[in-house]
């Protein structure tokens, strides 16, 4: 009896553990927006290839102050003769440099490109977690519209058995019939295209946070996102095109300072293998000065125009960037308008309808039809409310992470 009671208890406490295993292996599954974005910013081959960018960049910094390899040579002369009467041989060591602003200019060059690759992550950032939001609000919107014609098509399904059953009694048409089947199967076809929508959205959160694991989105009503009203001199996009102007004028700076001499410093010694033989160290120190300036100062002259083109270019972004949030501003204040409309009537009048519906079929006042068509027409308001939401929240999401 005792080793009964023990194998129960055993047993009852492997289900305990088990059914917990599972509760908590269910939970993981459930993803948040958040955690989205989280798994995205970790994952996404796309982002690491420019988290890698940023990378090399900084590696390449340091670039700025390499040195023209070391020259070493070997030579005779006859006509160089030592004091033992015989030729010396030279042997010796020869480095180039160029001027000391010549590597501060390209150092101020690399640091300005570690500075255009960090904004463009961040760009790249924005960018990503605007698609991962889109992404899942629109499941959300899928999953929260293909809700209501579920219900409609209860409805229609009931309404169908009644009218059929009038149908056989003769107390219905066969017109009714064929228009009830009708508008259930558009009903149907309406789900079916959800769904298909639904799944297409999954795969594409998936492909954006590149994670296979299967995931669930939680059953939530639509928010109605705020807009940030983030200043454009903040825009990753803005901050990259004054990034670029820098860079042309960092460019242009080490050019200008090719133009001072390069300083060449030699090391030599020269001996003989013959008797009495010495060594005769010495050193020599010049200069590289151009003589023909023609290609530098057309190099120049570009620099100059990169410059004015990048200030120009940075200028038109910014332009561009204002009208487009002027335009996403009008598009939100129009929206919003439509939505009040639903929060101050629209969703008053659906429940009244559906109350008065549900009244009227318990008193027999309407038969189930007008139930029906009474009920479709309130889930209607509330599913243009759903467009209205989803558009408006792409509109926010626009503006939140603007870019042209």
């Amino acid at each position: 009896m005792s080793n009964l009671k023990f194998s129960i208890s055993k047993a009852l406490i492997l289900s305990i553990l088990l059914l917990s295993i599972f509760e908590l292996k269910g939970q993981s599954n459930i993803l948040s927006l958040e955690k989205a974005i989280e798994i995205a910013l970790e994952n996404n081959i796309e982002y690491k290839s420019y988290v890698l960018s940023v990378e090399q960049s900084k590696v390449l910094k340091k670039s700025a102050f390499t040195i023209d390899k070391t020259n070493i040579f070997y030579g005779k002369d006859n006509n160089n003769m030592a004091e033992n009467g015989h030729p010396l041989n030279i042997i010796g060591i020869e480095q180039s440099f160029s001027f000391p602003t010549v590597y501060t200019n390209q150092y101020k060059v690399n640091k300005t490109a570690v500075s255009l690759s960090e904004t463009e992550l961040e760009k790249q950032r924005s960018k990503l977690i605007k698609q991962v939001s889109k992404e899942y609000y629109e499941i959300v919107y899928f999953m929260n519209k293909i809700n209501y014609y579920k219900s409609l098509d209860s409805l229609y399904r009931e309404l169908s058995i009644e009218v059929e059953n009038k149908h056989r009694t003769g107390n219905s048409s066969d017109l009714d019939v064929l228009n009830i089947r009708a508008k259930h199967r558009q009903i149907l076809i309406s789900i079916d295209h959800l769904s298909h929508d639904i799944n297409t959205a999954h795969k594409k959160l998936m492909l954006l946070i590149n994670d296979q694991t299967p995931f669930e989105i939680p059953k939530v009503e639509p928010a109605q996102l705020i807009v940030t009203n983030t200043p454009l001199i903040q825009n990753p996009a803005i901050q990259f095109k004054k990034f670029e102007t820098q860079m042309q004028e960092s460019i242009f700076k080490v050019e200008k300072s090719r133009l001072l001499p390069d300083i060449t410093l030699s090391l030599y010694n020269g001996t003989n293998r013959y008797p009495d033989s010495k060594n005769y160290p010495g050193f020599q120190i010049g200069i590289s000065v151009p003589i023909f300036f023609g290609g530098h100062k057309s190099t120049l002259k570009a620099g100059k125009i990169g410059v004015a083109i990048g200030i120009n270019e940075e200028e038109r972004y910014l332009r561009e960037l204002k009208l487009k949030r002027e335009e996403l501003m009008n598009e939100v204040r129009k929206l919003r308008e439509s939505l009040k409309y639903f929060s101050t009537t629209g969703k008053r009048l659906s429940e009244e309808i559906i109350n008065s519906a549900k009244e009227s079929l318990v008193k027999k006042e309407i038969d189930l039809f007008q139930y029906v068509q009474s009920i479709e027409n309130a889930i209607t308001i509330e599913l243009e409310h759903l467009d209205w939401l989803a558009e408006y929240n792409n509109v926010v999401l626009e503006l939140n992470y603007l870019e042209i």
